[in-house]
């Protein structure tokens, strides 16, 4: 592939990431079928001292049944040889001719880029049946072997759903693709977005912890709305810890959306929302406790 074609390529790769990221994910979600188990798992008994086995028969006799949070997403990366039917039409129809990025394309990645793989779950405990999906990741780092990328959303198969396994691939999961994984390499040069949901759909949307009481995990790089119990114009942002940075992506009614850097120190950080009234004083509004983490 020579340079000419990977610019072109690259610049075509908006369209892969948007359709990737939105529109094969709403295209299945329309054909799904929403099954539901056969019945409700029950709850284990609770070990005794000394421990036992939280599966073993209870006073009844009967066995109990794990739940499903004992099943643990897994999941790998597959080769474009090893799509489905399905999978391998819709890339062929995105990208026709060859479009494998070669090592001269890899090597070139910046953090301005993002990478399309494919990966498939599988089969854990009850959940038998396996899915493949597409995958869009931004790169953070170009490695000898391997690139090293923040997975984007939506993602529609990371957990377990009906007799499916789910892949365990969720938004704002650090990953390491090896380069013969790598399916698609893209570049954005489409004009910079600005103002809510430029940065892309949120990952999780979280109520104030000191409402909650919950520390709430997060990833770097990743949005995430923030639910304000009101907005003033003298609202003001504070964070009790240095080397940590919070980005104010935009706003929408009651939700303001915000992503951690990716050099943010990791682990405990507390944001706080005041009202800087100037005939009130400083008011509290609101708190949220995060972990950052990798």
């Amino acid at each position: 592939m020579n340079t000419m074609k990977v610019v072109g390529f690259v610049a075509a790769g908006v369209g892969l990431a948007a359709l990737v990221g939105g529109g094969i994910w709403l295209w299945r979600r329309h054909k799904a079928k929403q099954t539901k188990p056969e019945r409700e798992p029950k709850i284990g008994p609770t070990p005794s001292k000394p421990p036992r086995d939280p599966y073993a028969n209870d006073d009844d006799g009967e066995d109990e049944e794990p739940t499903p949070k004992h099943w643990a997403t897994k999941g790998h990366y597959i080769s474009q040889d090893e799509l489905d039917d399905e999978l391998t039409k819709e890339l062929i129809e995105m990208f026709p001719g060859d479009f494998t990025p070669n090592d001269e394309v890899l090597d070139n990645l910046t953090q301005e880029d993002v990478v399309i793989v494919a990966v498939e779950s599988e089969p854990s405990g009850p959940y038998e049946n396996t899915r493949q999906e597409f995958v869009t990741a931004k790169v953070l780092s170009v490695e000898k072997t391997m690139i090293r990328a923040r997975i984007q959303g939506p993602i529609a198969h990371a957990e377990h759903h009906g007799s499916h396994a789910g892949h365990g691939f969720r938004v704002g999961k650090l990953i390491e693709v090896p380069r013969s994984k790598v399916l698609v390499a893209a570049r954005d040069g489409s004009p910079k977005k600005t103002g809510y949901g430029s940065r892309g759909k949120p990952a999780a949307t979280f109520t104030p912890s000191s409402k909650t009481k919950e520390t709430y995990h997060v990833q770097p790089g990743t949005p995430y709305d923030l639910v304000l119990p009101y907005r003033t114009k003298e609202l003001a942002w504070y964070q009790d810890r240095e080397l940590v940075k919070m980005i104010h992506i935009g706003s929408k009614g009651p939700l303001e959306q915000v992503m951690f850097t990716e050099d943010s120190l990791r682990g405990d950080v507390a944001i706080r929302a005041l009202d800087e009234d100037p005939e009130h004083g400083t008011i509290f509004v609101a708190r949220w406790d995060f972990e950052i983490e990798a």
